[in-house]
Order: structure tokens, then sequence, then C-alpha cells
């Protein structure tokens, strides 16, 4: 392996470009020493390439034939990686394995971006951010006063629209398909400004990434994604879902006005077990009560984690009279269960039926407030908010 690493070494020399081995699972073999100012972390022999660069999931067939065809090549243009722009590309390098190069193009990225603060002076320039647009392989929306005033052809193909001027006809709203509660473009820029978002519209699933263009005009790019890996989607700890997903599958159901019951599950007291045994035995007490918890839930019903030793039950298809004789055997199955480390546990339970009007907020709203009256009335107990 270490002549590989020289020649890899020599060949790319100059600091704009950095380099991936990858094996034929897509497991990582060999990365260059510049990598991480792409990467918050880098990755080490043997990690999954897709949880570093998520933005080539889905193409995994393509990446798959480069190990046996020389002349194959797979391009991503103008990857968005912390605070540079890449091409990412994907090449032979011997059967068993592919060489991925990122190759840092910021400086002409950001000149490139820079022609649309003067865009509306010349019909050239706008011509010009045109085709760097169109050249780009994720949709792409320039906005503008909270107006879309640019899209690639990407985007014109995906939400059929021919012309600009459609666009309004059509009141396309996309910062509704992140959150309903969003207004504008300039609040969806301030939720996923510096971050990444995923986005589902329609039956697909999208990383949403935002940026400036100079001081006046605010990018969005989105990158379809074929499947979510569970990194993405489940908190580390607990192996539950993150709120996000949570979230997402909310604004579905509010969406396609279907009957649901939200139930948030605070432990009570567990400051003080952090506090006498310690941050480890407060992990480990966590984990055991996610595990209690879907060990009794249905399939699809959904376990998240909010924030700290507070989690989201999603249960739907089911009435709220069954859903507070569910959530009662539940609490008196943790009551009664010895935990590891520091025996017995409480937990507190609020709910929430979902009804017509209701946004996202409104429904954990009250059900939070339902938790709230729980722990007032002493905890260990459940309590149900109506309208």
């Amino acid at each position: 392996m270490k002549n590989i690493q020289i020649i890899l070494n020599s060949i790319l020399s100059k600091d704009i470009f950095e380099y991936v081995l990858v094996d034929k699972s897509l497991k990582i073999v060999e990365t260059s020493q510049g990598l991480d100012k792409y990467l918050d972390r880098v990755p080490k022999r043997d990690d999954d390439l897709l949880k570093f660069c998520p933005e080539l999931f889905g193409v995994e067939k393509e990446i798959n034939k480069i190990f046996s065809n020389k002349s194959m090549l797979y391009v991503l243009e103008s990857v968005h990686k912390k605070e540079y722009y890449v091409n990412l590309s994907v090449e032979h390098y011997d059967e068993n394995m592919v060489l991925i190069l990122l190759h840092n193009i910021t400086d002409t990225t950001l000149s490139q971006q820079k022609l649309l603060q003067y865009s509306n002076e010349s019909i050239l320039l706008n011509n010009t951010l045109q085709k760097i647009l169109d050249s780009q392989n994720a949709i792409l929306f320039v906005t503008h006063n909270n107006e879309i005033s640019y899209t690639n052809d990407q985007f014109m193909k995906y939400f059929s629209v021919k012309k600009m001027m459609d666009l309004k006809r059509k009141n396309l709203k996309i910062y509704t398909y992140l959150d309903e509660t969003l207004e504008n473009y300039d609040a969806l820029f301030e939720r996923v400004n510096s971050k990444e978002e995923y986005i589902t519209i329609e039956k697909d699933t999208f990383i949403l990434k935002a940026t400036w263009i100079e001081s006046t005009h605010k990018l969005f790019t989105l990158t379809k994604v074929t499947r979510l890996s569970d990194d993405m989607l489940k908190d580390s700890l607990t192996g539950v879902y993150k709120k996000t997903y949570f979230d997402k599958r909310i604004q579905k159901i509010i969406r396609h006005q279907e009957d649901a019951i939200v139930v948030v599950i605070d432990l009570d007291d567990f400051k003080a077990v952090n506090d006498t045994y310690g941050h480890q035995a407060g992990d480990d007490v966590l984990r055991e009560f996610t595990a209690l918890i879907q060990e009794n839930i249905r399939s699809d019903d959904v376990l998240a984690r909010w924030g700290g030793e507070e989690f989201l039950l999603l249960l739907q298809h089911t009435s709220v009279e069954n859903a507070l004789k569910k959530v009662e055997a539940m609490r008196k199955l943790i009551a009664e269960h010895t935990f590891s480390h520091i025996g017995r546990l409480t937990a507190s339970f609020g709910l929430a039926s979902k009804e017509k009007n209701d946004d996202m907020h409104t429904l954990l709203q009250r059900a939070d407030k339902a938790l709230y009256e729980a722990k007032k009335s002493g905890k260990n107990c459940i309590k149900f908010k109506k309208v």
C-alpha cells in the first residue's frame, strides 16, 4: 500500500486535488492527507464511502461498472464540501479499486457566482449564468427578493415548467415541502444555510443546501438520493430515529389528512441519574429505555429522540382510547423494569391527537403541554391534551 501512496501523492502533488481509494464494497482503502479540509472527520480504512460522500448515493451501479471499464468516468460538478466547492470524479484504478478525486474549484465557482450581482445589466451575463447552472447535475435555483429568479434545466424538467413566467402561475413553493409553516424562501434559507437538510418532494428525497451569492441572491441546491443510510436517519446513541425524520412523517400525515397520535415521553429525574452514576451509566439507561419501548410497539409506529432524555412516539391507525391503553401499559412496563446500574426509573407521557387544522408545530406543542401537565401532576403518569 505504501507504493500506492507514493505514486498517488506524486501524481496529485498540487493541493487542489485530494483522493480516496475504495474497493468493490465501497469501503475506503486509502485517502490523501489533506482530505480533512473537505470533511468533518477524516475517513479510516474500511469506513463506508457513502457516509463521507452522500452525493454518490444512487450511483453505486455506475461506480461498480468502473471497476471493469478503464474508459468509464463518473463526475459530479460543484459539490459543496464545508466551505469549498469541488468537482468529484470517480475513475478506474485497477480491477479491485476505483479512484475518487476531489478537485478544488472554489475560486472558479465563486468567481462565476459573482456574475449574478451584475446579471440585470447584461444579457450576456444572464446567458453565462444560465450556462453555469445548466452544467450542474443537481437541481439548482436562485432566489432574489423572495422569488425564484434563475433555475437550471434540471429544475425546469423536474417541476415540468417550460418558462420562468410559468413559475408564478404554478404557485410552486418549494419551502413548503421542507416545512409547511415556512412562509418564504428567506425563511428556507435561514433554516438551511451552512448545513444540509433532507427534503421529500413527492416520492423523491433530496439533500437541500443553500449558500449566499454575493449579498443579494441565494443559491439552493437539490441533490437527489435514492436511499438514506441509518447513520443519517438515526440517533447515534440510542439507534432510534432522529427528530428530522419524525418531522417528515408528521408532515406527510398532515399533508394527506391522516389520523395519528403523537406521544412525548420524558424520563423522570434523569439528571439525577447522570449526577449520581455518571454519563456513561446515563447513556446505558437511554439505550435500555429505547430498546424496551421498541420491543413493545408496532412495526409502523415511529420512535424518535427529541433531545436529551425526551422522546417522540408516533402512533397511526389507532383511536385515542386504544393509544391511551397502549401508553399506560408502556408506563407500567417502564416503572416495573429494573435498569442496569440504577434500578428503577419512571417516565411521564403527554399525548395529542391530530386535528383537522393542525400543523406539525401545533400538534407537537399540544403533546408537549400534555407532558408538562403530567410532570406537574407528580410524574410517572399520562396526560392527554385536547384542542
